[in-house]
């Protein structure tokens, strides 16, 4: 298990509140070259599928951005069931839709043991979440134990070549970092470089998503969403990156390094561009 399916990790520090999502969706929104909406764009694939009386349950809501994004757009015969394994999480999502209680409704809940009985819902969204939860075949299995026959579950991810020239940039950086740790006869270099490293090359990615998707799925289709970043301010993309490896032991030597080495990629280039892949699976729960 590493950081980005680890429970206590991702519970105690890097989602205990929405602190460090919102440093990385405001570097999405602020540099994206793709001027479209991503939440809108999730949003269009569920409207196009579904009716317009729908139990739909959101898995690993977060602050709950899809649904404000899209609250005036949302049928009126809809309602919305949020969960998130984060209690912080749940009161960002309550904040988020105040005022909408009678559209929505918002509890803590595990993504492997859904509080929910069998056939509850018309569609279920877990957006990047699955990469998150360590039993996925169990969690996927929940996900369509939930649904009724022929429900829809919407799940978007990253693929392996996600803001891989971050990687580039900051894999120097950390190598060196676990060398150090490791000279040093501290045990926590490989989690500490898992931590912070921003592609989700094992888990849930848009290459094996499908394969596995379909172990309890049938009809698994794939749409991605064309952009990249372009960013041309270093104090956003450090932001950025600390967000990554928050609650991690990163020496101050370290983000100095980086951000030395972010402030001269952006002095002689005028920008640093990050190549994205990410995409919506769409799967259709056996009838």
């Amino acid at each position: 298990m590493t950081a980005i399916n680890d429970p206590a990790y991702l519970l105690d520090k890097q989602y205990r509140d929405a602190s460090n999502l919102n440093a990385r969706i405001v570097l999405h929104r602020r540099f994206s070259t793709n001027k479209g909406d991503l939440h809108r764009w999730i949003f269009d694939h569920l409207r196009a599928a579904l009716g317009p009386d729908a139990r739909i349950v959101e898995v690993g809501c977060g602050p709950a951005d899809l649904w404000r994004t899209n609250r005036e757009r949302l049928p009126p015969g809809w309602h919305v069931t949020l969960t998130d394994f984060s209690p912080g999480m749940v009161e960002a999502a309550g904040l988020a839709l105040a005022g909408h209680n009678t559209r929505f409704s918002i509890q803590q809940a595990d993504a492997e043991a859904l509080p929910f009985a069998d056939g509850a819902f018309d569609a279920a969204v877990a957006n990047y979440l699955l990469y998150h939860v360590p039993d996925r075949p169990r969690a996927i299995a929940e996900l369509a134990r939930v649904l009724v026959p022929g429900g829809r579950l919407f799940a978007a991810t990253n693929g392996e070549r996600h803001m891989r020239e971050l990687d580039d940039l900051l894999l120097p950086h950390l190598r060196a970092l676990q060398a150090a740790l490791g000279a040093s006869g501290t045990p926590d270099a490989t989690a500490t470089l898992n931590a912070i490293t921003t592609s989700d090359v094992h888990g849930f990615t848009l290459e094996n998503g499908a394969a596995q998707l379909s172990q309890s799925f049938a009809g698994v289709t794939l749409d991605l969403w064309d952009d990249a970043l372009v960013v041309n301010e270093v104090e956003p993309l450090m932001r950025y990156i600390r967000s990554l490896g928050a609650g991690m032991a990163i020496p101050d030597d370290l983000m100095a390094a980086i951000q030395a080495d972010v402030e001269g990629r952006i002095a002689r280039d005028g920008s640093i561009r990050i190549g994205m892949a990410t995409g919506l699976f769409t799967a259709a729960n056996p009838d």
